[in-house]
């Protein structure tokens, strides 16, 4: 793999991980967990909301953390992919009726209904399809 398509990979999964709660652990000692908003990927700075202190348990509500501080971060949820449900969705609409954004992890399916990590998003029999379709293969995969 070359140096450009290697950082190319690891940008798209730093982007990936933004809305997911991480743990963080600081050269300070200190270990937060929160909800990843934003990333410089220059500096590998990033901005948690919904911080939990973990050493002391106390609520910060937003908190900026500079990257060259950072010993190491991960991913404290379950992630999803929904390049599987894509797939699954694949069977049931037209060809070029589902298309999956792996760069952002989002599904739209006859540029009508959208499906991100959080839920199915739209309205009318065609929602209520796509739904019922996800909800089964959540369940299915042990994700609900």
């Amino acid at each position: 793999m070359s140096e450009v398509a290697a950082m190319r990979s690891f940008n798209r999964e730093l982007a990936a991980v933004v809305g997911a709660t991480i743990e963080v652990a600081t050269k300070d000692g200190k270990n937060y967990s929160g909800i990843l908003k934003g990333i410089d990927q220059n500096t590998l700075s990033i901005v948690l909301s919904e911080v939990v202190d973990l050493k002391d348990g106390n609520n910060i509500p937003k908190i900026f953390i500079y990257g060259n501080s950072i010993v190491s971060f991960s991913v404290a949820e379950i992630e999803v992919s929904l390049e599987g449900l894509a797939k699954e969705l694949e069977k049931t609409f037209p060809p070029g009726g589902v298309r999956f954004f792996s760069e952002t992890g989002v599904i739209v399916i006859m540029n009508k209904i959208r499906i991100t990590p959080e839920g199915v998003d739209g309205s009318g029999p065609l929602y209520e399809r796509v739904a019922a379709i996800a909800d089964d293969w959540l369940k299915e995969h042990g994700l609900t």
